[in-house]
C-alpha cells in the first residue's frame, strides 16, 4: 500500500527545462562560453554548481561557481516567473492524494529560491509534508541522499512509497534508494526511463490512477 508519494519538481511537476535551457544559454552567452549545448548535452546531473564545475573546472574558486550557479538561476527565475504552469492533471493528482491522507514529498537537484518560486506560483506550498532542495543536501541526484532523507522524514518505509521523476539521474537516485519509480517522459522517452528502472512511464498524471497502480 502506498502511503507516500515523492515528486521531482523540474520536468515531473511543472515542464520548466525548456527555461532552464534559455537560462543557461544567455548566461553562456554573457559569459562568453561556446557551445553550451555541448556543454550541457553530456551533464548527468547534481545541481547547477556541479554543472558549474563541469564547465570551468578549476578556472574558478568555489565561491566565484557559487556566485556564477547564482547568477544562472537568477536569470531562471526571471524569465520563468509568471509562465509557470503544472504538467497536466498534476493539481487534480494532488488534490486526490491529500484526500486519501497521503503524504507528499519533494525532494528536488533546485535550489530552495527557485523551489519557492514554483511552489508559490502554484499555490500549493503548503500541500508537501516535506520539500528538500539541492542545496540543502550534501549530493544531489544522482545520488539517493534526498530521496533517503525524504522517506525518514515521512516516517514510512520504502516499500510504501512512490517517486515520480523525469530525469534518468533521478530514476537511478530512487533505484539506488530502493524506491519504485514512474517516470514522466517530458524530457526523456519511455524506453529510456523503463531502460534506467521505471516500473511505468506516463506523459502527464491525467490517466494515471494510484488505485489501479502495479508495478
Amino acid at each position: 500500500m502506498v502511503k507516500g508519494i515523492i515528486f521531482d519538481m523540474d520536468g515531473t511537476m511543472v515542464d520548466s527545462l525548456p527555461y532552464h535551457h534559455e537560462a543557461w544559454k544567455i548566461f553562456f552567452n554573457e559569459n562568453k562560453v561556446e557551445n553550451f549545448s555541448e556543454k550541457l548535452k553530456d551533464y548527468k546531473g547534481g545541481g547547477t554548481l556541479d554543472l558549474m564545475k563541469a564547465v570551468y573546472g578549476d578556472i574558478y574558486s568555489l565561491k566565484e561557481l557559487k556566485k556564477m550557479s547564482d547568477d544562472k538561476e537568477i536569470i531562471f527565475r526571471r524569465i520563468y516567473k509568471g509562465k509557470i504552469n503544472a504538467i497536466e492533471g498534476f493539481y487534480k493528482f494532488l488534490h486526490d492524494l491529500k484526500s486519501q491522507n497521503i503524504l507528499i514529498g519533494l525532494a528536488s537537484n533546485a535550489i530552495r529560491k527557485n523551489v519557492s518560486l514554483i511552489t508559490k506560483e502554484l499555490e500549493i506550498s503548503n500541500d508537501f509534508d516535506s520539500i528538500i532542495c539541492g542545496d540543502e543536501v550534501t549530493n544531489g541526484k544522482p545520488n539517493p541522499e534526498m530521496f533517503i532523507k525524504t522517506i525518514e522524514r515521512l516516517k514510512i518505509n520504502k516499500n510504501e512509497c512512490l517517486i515520480f521523476e523525469d530525469s534518468v539521474e533521478g530514476v537511478n537516485a530512487a533505484k539506488e534508494a530502493g524506491i519504485k519509480v514512474v517516470g514522466i517522459t517530458s524530457s526523456s522517452s519511455s524506453k529510456t526511463l523503463r531502460d534506467a528502472g521505471s516500473v511505468d512511464t506516463i506523459k502527464n498524471y491525467i490517466d494515471f490512477d494510484l488505485a489501479n497502480f502495479k508495478a
